[in-house]
């Protein structure tokens, strides 16, 4: 039986960050697209039935299809900057470092007895989970698990076996 490594390294995963922000270009295009859409469509019921519409009624048709689409643009731009950022974030190299001393994540070490819990928390507005380590005093440390290299399920295997069981990650939070 092979010896267990003095620490569990965890990397981040920049490619996670990278294909969000890839996702969420490809959506301001979509929408951009949809807007021009909505625009034409809009002009198009205007002066198909300008008989039947004045031009207050056309122009209130033409402002809440424009309207609709700018706001569905503007979700995605917000999340496309959201992404962005979060790329500028991830360096290389090491996000949690765990051993049998405790956790350094984000830049701030923590030693097992000062750790009161250990959960993944939700992701705001939907988004990825967060690895979130709670101190003693009630300081929370958190970070995304999309940023990282390793899944869930191996970060609390190790913080099983480095902490001898003392130590785990909570997912009731998730709600699943």
């Amino acid at each position: 039986m092979d010896p267990m490594p003095d620490q569990m390294l965890i990397g981040f995963n920049p490619m996670s960050a990278a294909n969000r922000v890839a996702y969420y270009s490809r959506q301001i295009r979509s929408r951009l697209l949809w807007l021009v859409v909505a625009i034409v469509i809009c002009i198009w019921i205007w002066l198909w039935q300008r008989g039947a519409l004045s031009v207050a009624q056309g122009g209130m048709l033409l402002g809440l299809g424009v309207l609709y689409s700018l706001i569905w643009l503007m979700v995605a731009v917000v999340n496309w900057r959201r992404a962005k950022s979060a790329l500028s974030a991830v360096s290389p190299g090491v996000a949690v470092a765990i051993d049998r001393t405790g956790i350094w994540l984000a830049s701030k070490a923590m030693a097992w007895p000062e750790i009161s819990k250990v959960s993944l928390l939700p992701g705001r507005f939907g988004g990825s989970p967060n690895l979130a380590v709670t101190t003693q005093d009630g300081q929370v440390t958190r970070m995304s698990v999309a940023d990282l290299d390793t899944m869930p399920g191996t970060i609390d295997a190790a913080i099983r076996s480095y902490s001898a069981g003392s130590q785990w990650i909570d997912t009731s939070k998730l709600g699943n």
